[in-house]
């Protein structure tokens, strides 16, 4: 009796889906559009974008070149690395606290932080969660 009602839904799905899809494929074609001025204007857009993707390269291909930019590149990544120990430090000193949530209020240079720490490693400074980086 239960495999005879399993099975009549299952194909009661089978033939439901099958509509569907015969549903969808008729707005697909209603939906396309075949105005000359799209045409043209989706032409117009494509041609655009490549002009744009090329402008953006040109102008990497130049900053790259550049000594100030390539200076603030070594300083970016230098700033990532010294993150990434800081927050390994954060998560080393997190993993020694007893298993229980724990809530601290601390000043930082930026102003006051409301600190949240769960057993599961997770830790909230003002509301947004700290993820644990990798050190590169």
């Amino acid at each position: 009796m239960v495999q005879d009602k399993i099975a009549m839904a299952l194909k009661d799905i089978a033939k439901i889906k099958e509509a569907l899809k015969g549903i969808k494929k008729d707005m697909k074609v209603e939906e396309t559009i075949d105005n000359e001025q799209y045409i043209e204007l989706k032409a117009a857009y494509k041609d655009l974008r490549g002009q744009i993707k090329g402008m953006e390269s040109d102008n990497e291909d130049e900053l790259k070149k550049d000594d100030f930019y390539n200076k603030l590149r070594e300083l970016k990544l230098k700033k990532e690395e010294e993150l990434a120990h800081a927050n390994k430090a954060l998560f080393d000193s997190i993993a020694t606290l007893p298993t229980k949530a724990v809530q601290l209020k601390i000043e930082t240079d930026t102003g006051p932080a409301n600190v949240q720490i769960f057993p599961e490693m997770r830790i909230y400074v003002n509301g947004r969660e700290e993820k644990k980086k990798a050190i590169v």
